[in-house]
């Protein structure tokens, strides 16, 4: 009887710790503000090669009605243990299980560059899945899903692959001069761009929720008229906001579309100090009909 005792204790012991080390795992994927009970969560992910960290600044605009959560993505900051992903599907896999105790009240998804893309085929899988979906889906500095992207770096031999960096004009210029520093970003900015530069767009039905487009005025990788496509992946309402800046217009001007979006999710109010600066965006709201960009069914 105590034999029989003493292994149901282990087990429940084992139960336990597994449970502890997966929710620490879990833990290293967000790094979140400390609001106890907001309206609403906005879920950001980062462009190729970045981390929680371009959104530090993030959670104090929000203020205490949204509770701003970075995704930290494996193989850097606080979730460098993990491996980095380099493809689409894994990294979706890999997202659902631990985002889904946090979609407990109202939310939205931003994601820059290939975290736009992370964010748009998250909003597919929540769907797919049954689970809750998105207020909105904002996207920035990428070109429509279907499209096809354009000259691909992520194999360059090294030299190549430095040069290409300098003129996307995204990576610190301190950081491309320094080769032990280099020795450590190459291998993750490689994996990220792999993913994004080789995602295939597999046609469904077009999402149920509004879609919100940020894009630089100068970025020659994603024109306007590339943003604009975005569009025949709603059934709802899709806004284009172009703002000065090339394709990393969100270092410069992080405020402008972080007020954008508290304005969007209607329900929060928009700091006092954001209401100003609309005046220097360009707003298109697209709402007309277009051929859908999918084939029947999802």
């Amino acid at each position: 009887m105590n034999a029989t005792t003493n292994i149901h204790q282990g087990d429940i012991y084992e139960i336990a710790e597994n449970a502890s080390k997966h929710k620490a795992a879990a833990e290293r994927w967000f790094r979140r503000s400390s609001h106890s009970s907001p309206k609403v969560r906005l879920f950001c992910f980062p462009y190729a090669g970045g981390s929680s960290r371009i959104f530090r600044e993030w959670h104090d605009w929000c203020g205490p009605e949204v509770e701003l959560v970075a995704i930290e993505l494996p193989g850097r900051g606080f979730n460098s243990r993990s491996p980095v992903i380099n493809d689409m599907s894994t990294m979706i896999e890999r997202i659902l299980p631990v985002i889904d105790p946090l979609l407990d009240r109202p939310f939205a998804l931003f994601g820059h560059s290939m975290g736009a893309l992370i964010s748009f085929e998250l909003s597919r899988a929540l769907r797919a899945s049954g689970r809750k979906t998105p207020l909105r889906l904002f996207v920035s500095g990428m070109r429509a899903p279907h499209l096809r992207g354009g000259y691909q770096i992520h194999s360059l031999p090294d030299k190549e692959f430095i040069e290409a960096l300098r003129t996307l004009n995204g990576t610190p210029a301190e950081l491309l001069s320094d080769s032990s520093l280099l020795e450590m970003f190459v291998p993750t900015l490689r994996a990220d761009l792999h993913l994004s530069e080789t995602y295939q767009f597999i046609p469904g039905t077009p999402l149920q929720h509004p879609i919100t487009v940020f894009g630089g005025i100068n970025d020659v990788t994603t024109p306007s008229e590339r943003l604009r496509e975005w569009q025949r992946h709603t059934r709802s309402s899709c806004t284009v906001r172009l703002l000065e800046g090339d394709h990393f217009f969100i270092n410069q001007n992080a405020h402008l579309v972080a007020a954008s979006i508290l304005k969007s999710l209607g329900r929060v109010s928009t700091p006092a100090a954001f209401e100003s600066i609309f005046t220097h965006t360009t707003t298109e709201p697209i709402v007309r009909e277009a051929e859908p960009a999918y084939s029947s069914g999802d």
